[in-house]
């Protein structure tokens, strides 16, 4: 039975719902689990095109499973970057990132950067969307993901 995570902007009531992919990103899955709800200021990506990006604690890392650089409006990711690995990182980070538009490929200037796509958004995100392009002007925003109870497959 499938999985699911709501990945919510808190001030404009807005969420969206996406079935995790523990077939086939089960490492990726089963360590965010452990720590969820995760909380924090989402924040638009500055190289990548249309993708916004939570940060997490650095405590939080999972190695690369299956990574890739292409991803698909709807495809939530995660990544963990050494600071020593890119250009201007004063700390390591650790992020969950989501794409919202055909324009995103995850990357640092230096070039692509590979995510380990862990979910995919499944129920309406247009307003979400909006939510997540409207970040360009407005600057950042709360935000909320957290594992569904009792959220069979209702595809």
């Amino acid at each position: 039975m499938a999985r699911y995570i709501e990945i919510s902007f808190v001030e404009d009531n807005i969420s969206v719902r996406a079935r995790l992919l523990e077939d086939e990103m089960p490492r990726t899955c089963a360590e965010l689990l452990k720590h969820m709800p995760l909380e924090g200021t989402a924040t638009h990506a500055r190289y990548s095109g249309s993708e916004l990006a939570l940060l997490l604690p650095t405590h939080i890392r999972v190695e690369r499973e299956k990574a890739t650089c292409a991803v698909l409006p709807g495809d939530v990711a995660y990544v963990w970057l050494n600071r020593d690995d890119h250009y201007g990182l004063d700390d390591d980070i650790s992020e969950i990132c989501w794409f919202y538009d055909r324009d995103s490929q995850p990357r640092m200037w230096e070039g692509p950067l590979r995510v380990n796509v862990f979910a995919h958004i499944e129920t309406d995100s247009s307003q979400f969307y909006k939510a997540c392009a409207d970040t360009r002007i407005s600057g950042v925003k709360k935000v909320v993901i957290k594992l569904l109870e009792n959220q069979g497959d209702n595809r």
